[in-house]
């Protein structure tokens, strides 16, 4: 099996490009959207191994975006790991909603890859 395949859902360009950079040089394949609308589009063509997701973007929030992923048949085993700065309510939201982990901003990028690993299916592999 090749590298898992993260999708990155986040509305913050520069933070998004962090994560990209973080989770690549973990040895990730990712993918970027801008908010949980564009990451609904692309839950259309490709599905990845797990969708990390922000909880505050515009259009399509992250606890939407994780509703409506579980809805989908064919997504409703992804793995999602949910991260937001505004605390344990949110988290806990996101969690309820169907988020497989949570994790709070500002991330440490050790403990992010390590949420994610713990979160994908065990096949899955990865360039540690």
């Amino acid at each position: 099996m090749g590298r898992a395949a993260v999708l990155i859902a986040e509305d913050n360009d520069e933070m998004r490009h962090l994560f990209h950079i973080i989770l690549e040089s973990a040895g990730f394949d990712v993918t970027e959207a801008e908010d949980g609308e564009m990451a609904l589009r692309a839950l259309d063509h490709a599905r990845p191994d797990l969708l990390l997701t922000d909880l505050m973007m515009p259009r399509v929030d992250g606890i939407e975006l994780i509703r409506r992923v579980r809805e989908r048949a064919e997504l409703a085993d992804l793995p999602i790991v949910a991260m937001s700065a505004y605390g344990s309510d949110h988290l806990a939201k996101a969690y309820v909603t169907g988020a497989t982990a949570t994790i709070r901003k500002p991330l440490d990028p050790d403990n992010l890859i390590d949420t994610i690993i713990d979160a994908l299916p065990e096949p899955a592999t990865h360039g540690h």
